[in-house]
């Protein structure tokens, strides 16, 4: 579990957090949406101590036995999946897998299954020795998933992970993440495909201008009545539950910033 209470963060002198307050719960997958610029990635890159907090606190929960603190337990308990990456390195695939487990200490043996066994569920032992510039960007968002699985870490911190992938590639990561929640994880996922979180995600955190908008159940945050004023478009909402938006006609938006 992990839980961040009143959490505020400054560039500068702009605020880009303001009082933030998240719980993310072991078991579940946790989704974080919001339109571009809400304050997301800031929020991950927080959760992740990549980024320090202005002000307010980050706790890892009891169950955890740890201090957030700490470096080398951030190091062996959170797994940060970020947005963009690239590899500066002329890696094999294998070679960038084994990088999730640098902060452990595993016999060859160990660190070998491991790597194999991230390989194995993220589909790509088969081009396991090939050099990580020469995938698609869809192959390397497998790689860099399979790499997060190897750190075998209690809180999985995932920025955008489906965001070059085709629609079976996004299915199969949202199972897998799925799959890590149903093992005890704690799984924090980014995302922009709404219909996504509504499938896979237990519970929402909606950002809006750096503030949470709401915190709950996935079907009151994908209502369209409370995503339309947040991302100022018009949501239909389909007899199961999925979402298809159509843009705001310019009279309509003014019609309603009159009202």
């Amino acid at each position: 579990m992990l839980e961040l209470s009143d959490i505020q963060l400054l560039v500068g002198e702009k605020g880009i957090l303001q009082n933030i307050s998240a719980r993310f719960p072991s078991g579940q997958v946790s989704g974080i949406i919001g339109p571009n610029g809400a304050g997301k990635t800031s929020l991950m890159r927080v959760a992740a101590g990549l980024a320090a907090a202005e002000g307010g606190a980050i706790s890892a929960g009891q169950n955890a036995g740890g201090d957030f603190t700490d470096p080398l337990w951030r190091a062996k308990n959170i797994a940060y999946l970020p947005q963009f990456q690239t590899v500066a390195w002329p890696l094999t695939v294998r070679e960038t897998v084994g990088l999730g487990l640098l902060p452990l200490v595993l016999t060859a043996a160990d660190a070998a299954a491991r790597i194999d066994a991230a390989l194995a569920r993220c589909g790509v032992a088969d081009f396991a020795a090939r050099r990580i510039d020469t995938l698609s960007g869809g192959e390397k968002a497998r790689v860099y998933l399979a790499r997060l699985l190897a750190t075998g870490a209690d809180i999985l911190l995932l920025d955008e992970p489906v965001q070059s992938l085709d629609a079976a590639g996004a299915l199969a990561v949202m199972e897998l993440l799925r799959a890590e929640a149903a093992a005890g994880k704690a799984v924090v996922v980014v995302l922009h495909e709404l219909n996504l979180a509504r499938q896979f995600c237990d519970h929402l955190v909606v950002m809006q201008n750096g503030t949470v908008a709401y915190a709950g159940a996935v079907q009151e945050a994908l209502s369209p009545a409370r995503l339309r004023p947040i991302f100022g478009v018009e949501f239909a909402q389909s007899a199961d539950g999925y979402l298809v938006a159509r843009r705001v006609q310019e009279e309509e938006r003014v019609m309603e910033e009159g009202t």
